[in-house]
C-alpha cells in the first residue's frame, strides 16, 4: 500500500474540488494502479520523479513518486487545472537542500522578460525600476538589504535557493517581497522573514531546527537510495512545516484536505511552536507573543501531547472568558476527535472551562464546613456565611458603599475603579480580613501611594462593600476565586491530591491576582504543572500581575514567539504603531518590546477613512461591505468592530436604512451576513475583512474608562484602551479599514497627520 506525504497547499481549492481530491488520494492510498488514476510520468521534466494523476477531466494532481525500500511513497504537491498542472509538474523539482538536508520542492522558473532575466543571471542593474510603486510603499525598506545580507551568504550559508534568494534581496515592495516568501518552500520563506526582521542566522536556525549537514560527520546514508534519504528527511522539524506523512489513515488525509489553509495549524507546526508544545519543564513555563503568533495553537497541541504521554492525566485548559473557552474546546475536538475530554475538573482527560466557571465548580463542590473555613480566612468571622451566590456585576455595590461611608477621601481615591483594583490586588491577594492587617500589608506595584489615614478611609469603604454584598447574599467573582484558592489549599494541606496534573492557561494577561492564587492551587508544583500563554500588549481587562508573588516562578522558563501567522505585514505594522510610545511590561515588570514582530503574509495597506458626519461614515461602511460581498467574501468573515454597544446600535440601524443586513456576532444566523461586535467581544476572533467603526475622539479612549482616576490608574486605563484598539486591529487577516466621523481618536496614526500604514 503506497504511503502519502501531503505538502501544505499554497493555492486555495474550491470545496467542490476538495471532495474530488479526497476521492483521488483515497484511491491512491489504497492502490496506485487503480483504473482511472492515470498516474503518469511526463516528458521534458526537471525531475524524473514527478507524476500527474487524473482527478477528473479538468483537474490533475501533481505528485512525486519515491521508490522507497518498504513501499512506494507519493508526495502530493497540489491540484490544478490540467494545463497549469502539466506546466507546474514539468518545472518542479523535489530535492534535498544541500546545506540543511531538508526535502523541498522548487519550481524552476524560466526568465519571462528582461527584469526576470536580470535577476536570474545576477546582471548589475538598478533592481526593478517600477514607476508604479504605490505611494504607501515608498517608505518600505527591504530588511535583507537593510541588515547587510549578500547574495552569496544567503545561498551558501543560509541555504536559500539562488533564484529565491535573488528575488527576495531585490524585492522593491512589501508585496513583491511577500510574493517571494509565499512561493518559497516554507522553511526558506520563514528563514527569509526572520533575517529581514533582524534575527541572526544562528537564531533563525535554532528556531527552525536547522542543522548544517556539512558540519556533521559522514554517515552511512551514502549507502541509502536517494529516495529513502528524502523520505527520511520528511521527519525533520523544518520539513514538517510543509510536509505531513499521512500513512494509511484516511481520517488524517481528510483532515488536511478539508481543513484547508484555515486549519493548517492542526497539521503543520513551526518547529519553534512544536518545541513548546512538546517540551518539558520542571515548573511553570510562560510563552509570550504578539497577536496571531500561534500561542493558542501551542496550547492546543500541548494538551494533546500531554494526554498522549499519559492517558490517565488530568489536564485543565482555561482562559479568561467563557466564549474563548468554548472556542478552545471546539478546536481541541477538531485537532483530535479521539482526544478524551473530561466532563468535570479533576477527572481523567482534558477539561476546558473559563476560569470563573472553574472557580464556581470548586466552590460548589466543597462541603458547607469547608466553605465556612475558607470564607473565614478570606473575610473574617463576621462574613463567614456560606450562603452566597456569585455576582459578576459590582459597580453599583461600590457606589453604594461610597455613598454610605464617611471616608474623607479625595475623589480620585473615592472611585469605584481604583477601589476595586485595590481590593483585588491588595486585600484579596493577601487574604486581608481586618483593618489592622490592611494598614500593615505591603502595596508593592500599586501606583498611588496611601498614607495611614487614607488606608483607614479606604478600609471603611471595603467594610461597607462587604456588608452590602453579604446582605444581598452576593459574592463577587474575584472574592470567589480567593475563597476557592483557599479551599484548594486546605484540600492539599489535608493530604488530598491536587485537582489537576497540568493546567494550560490561554490569554493569561487578563487574569487578576485572585485568579492566580486559584490557578497556582489547582496543580501541585512540579513537572509541567502550569503552562502560561500571554501577550502583555493585549491586556484589556486587568492590571499587571507579578506571578512570582503567587508562587509561580518563571525565571529561566520564559520564551517569546515573534512570527505572526494571522495578520498581514501591513496590518501588523499599523497595529504595532498604535502601541508606539506605550510602556508595556510583562508579568515580572520587564519591558515588552514590539520590535521584532513580523508577519508571514502580505496584503493591502490599511485605510483610514474619516467622515464629516455619522451618516457619511455609515455610507462608507455600506460601500465597503457591498464591495466585499460582491467579491464573494463570505459574510461571516467580515467583522465590524466598535468600542461600545451604543455605537453598534447606530451601526445596525444605519445599515438597515441602507438595505444592508448585518448580524450580532452572538447571533450569526446562517453565516452569510457580516458580523458586528464590541472590541472586547472581538478578542480571540479573526476575519478576512475588518472595519473598526466609530474610532472617534471621546469614544477611543472611552472617557468613562478614564475620568476621575488618580494619575497612575488613569495611565493604566489609557494603556488598556490602547491595547483594546490593538486587539481590534489585529482581528483582520487581510484587509483593515479604520473609520470615524468628526475628529479621529488621538490614539490613531491619523491623529498625528499620518494617512495610512506603510
Amino acid at each position: 500500500m503506497p504511503g502519502i506525504v501531503f505538502a501544505k497547499t499554497k493555492d486555495k481549492l474550491d470545496n467542490s474540488v476538495k471532495s474530488l481530491v479526497m476521492n483521488f488520494l483515497e484511491k491512491l492510498q489504497s492502490d496506485d494502479t487503480t483504473h482511472g488514476l492515470n498516474i503518469e510520468p511526463l516528458k521534458n521534466v526537471s525531475d524524473p520523479r514527478v507524476r500527474t494523476g487524473r482527478v477528473n477531466d479538468m483537474w490533475r494532481a501533481v505528485l512525486f513518486k519515491l521508490n522507497t525500500a518498504s513501499a512506494p511513497t507519493y508526495v502530493y504537491y497540489g491540484t490544478w487545472p490540467h494545463d497549469k498542472a502539466i506546466d507546474i509538474a514539468q518545472r518542479s523539482v523535489l530535492q534535498m537542500n544541500p546545506v540543511f538536508g531538508i526535502p523541498e520542492i522548487i519550481e524552476q522558473t524560466m526568465p519571462e522578460n528582461e527584469e526576470e532575466r536580470v535577476e536570474s543571471q545576477g546582471i548589475a542593474k538598478e533592481p526593478f525600476a517600477e514607476p508604479s510603486v504605490p505611494r504607501t510603499e515608498l517608505t518600505w525598506t527591504n530588511g535583507l538589504a537593510e541588515h547587510g545580507y549578500k547574495l552569496d551568504f544567503l545561498i551558501e550559508s543560509a541555504g536559500l535557493d539562488p533564484i529565491i534568494a535573488r528575488k527576495a534581496l531585490l524585492a522593491p515592495t512589501a508585496q513583491a517581497f511577500h510574493k517571494v516568501t509565499d512561493k518559497a518552500p516554507d522553511w526558506q520563506g520563514l528563514l527569509i522573514l526572520d533575517l529581514a526582521s533582524g534575527k541572526s542566522l544562528d537564531e533563525s536556525k535554532e528556531d527552525l531546527g536547522l542543522i548544517d549537514q556539512r558540519t556533521l560527520p559522514e554517515e552511512l546514508e551514502q549507502d541509502k537510495h536517494e529516495d529513502d534519504v528524502i523520505a527520511d528527511g520528511f521527519g525533520k522539524d523544518a520539513a514538517k512545516l510543509q510536509f505531513a506523512f499521512i500513512g494509511d489513515t484516511p481520517d488524517a488525509l481528510r483532515d488536511v484536505i478539508e481543513g484547508g489553509s484555515a486549519d493548517a495549524w492542526r497539521t503543520f507546526l513551526h518547529p519553534e511552536q512544536r518545541r513548546y508544545a512538546d517540551g518539558s519543564w520542571n515548573g511553570p513555563f510562560r510563552l509570550s507573543g504578539g497577536a496571531g503568533t500561534g500561542k493558542t495553537v501551542v496550547i492546543l497541541h500541548r494538551a494533546k501531547t500531554l494526554a498522549e504521554r499519559n492517558p490517565a492525566a488530568r489536564i485543565i485548559v482555561t482562559t479568561f472568558t467563557r466564549t474563548l473557552a468554548t472556542s478552545l474546546n471546539q478546536s481541541l475536538r477538531k485537532l483530535d476527535s479521539n482526544l478524551q475530554l473530561a466532563q468535570t475538573a479533576g477527572t481523567q482527560g482534558t477539561f476546558t472551562c473559563g476560569v470563573d466557571s472553574l472557580v464556581s465548580q470548586v466552590f460548589n463542590s466543597a462541603t458547607p464546613d469547608e466553605r465556612k473555613a475558607a470564607l473565614k480566612e478570606v473575610f473574617g468571622e463576621a462574613h463567614a456565611s456560606s450562603n452566597f451566590r456569585p455576582s459578576g456585576v459590582t459597580a453599583q455595590q461600590w457606589k453604594d458603599a461610597l455613598e454610605s461611608t464617611d471616608h474623607g477621601l479625595d475623589p480620585e481615591l473615592a472611585n469605584p475603579t481604583f477601589l476595586e483594583q485595590e481590593y483585588i490586588s491588595v486585600v484579596l491577594a493577601n487574604f486581608v480580613a481586618s483593618r489592622d492587617a490592611y494598614v500593615k500589608v505591603p502595596r508593592v506595584g500599586r501606583g498611588t501611594a496611601l498614607t495611614r489615614p487614607k488606608r483607614l478611609g479606604v478600609w471603611k469603604i471595603f467594610e461597607a462593600f462587604r456588608q452590602e454584598q453579604r446582605v444581598a447574599g452576593n459574592i463577587s467573582f474575584p472574592e470567589l476565586a480567593a475563597v476557592s484558592a483557599v479551599l484548594l489549599r486546605h484540600r492539599t494541606d489535608a493530604g488530598k491530591p491536587a485537582i489537576a496534573d497540568h493546567v494550560l492557561i490561554d490569554e493569561a494577561q487578563d487574569l487578576h491576582a485572585a485568579h492566580w492564587l486559584f490557578l497556582r492551587a489547582l496543580a501541585a508544583p512540579g513537572q509541567n504543572d502550569l503552562f502560561i500563554a500571554e501577550d502583555s500588549h493585549q491586556r484589556i481587562y486587568g492590571q499587571k500581575v507579578p506571578l512570582s508573588r503567587y508562587g509561580i516562578a518563571i525565571v529561566g522558563r520564559s520564551r517569546r514567539l515573534s512570527l505572526n501567522y494571522r495578520t498581514t505585514a501591513q496590518n501588523l505594522a499599523y497595529a504595532v504603531r498604535l502601541l508606539k510610545g506605550a510602556e508595556i511590561e510583562d508579568f515580572e515588570g520587564t519591558p515588552e518590546e514590539v520590535n521584532g514582530y513580523h508577519s508571514a503574509r502580505s496584503g493591502p495597506n490599511p485605510s483610514e477613512a474619516g467622515a464629516a458626519s455619522l451618516a457619511d461614515e455609515l455610507d462608507d461602511v455600506q460601500k465597503h461591505i457591498t464591495k466585499w460581498l460582491d467579491q464573494d467574501v463570505q459574510g461571516n468573515m467580515i467583522g465590524i468592530i466598535a468600542r461600545t454597544k451604543y455605537q453598534l446600535q447606530k451601526l445596525q440601524s444605519g445599515m438597515a436604512e441602507r438595505k444592508v443586513e448585518v448580524r450580532d456576532v452572538d447571533h450569526p444566523g446562517d453565516g452569510t451576513k457580516p458580523l458586528y461586535m464590541t472590541m472586547h467581544r472581538a478578542k480571540g476572533m479573526e476575519f478576512f475583512k475588518v472595519i473598526l467603526f466609530g474610532v472617534n475622539e471621546g469614544a477611543v479612549p472611552l472617557s468613562l474608562a478614564t475620568d476621575g482616576l488618580a494619575e497612575a490608574e488613569k495611565n493604566d486605563a489609557l494603556l488598556r484602551e490602547r491595547s483594546l484598539l490593538y486587539v481590534a486591529a489585529t482581528r483582520a487577516r487581510d484587509e483593515l479599514v479604520v473609520s470615524w466621523s468628526g475628529n479621529p481618536s488621538g490614539l490613531l496614526p491619523a491623529a498625528s497627520g499620518k494617512v495610512s500604514a506603510s
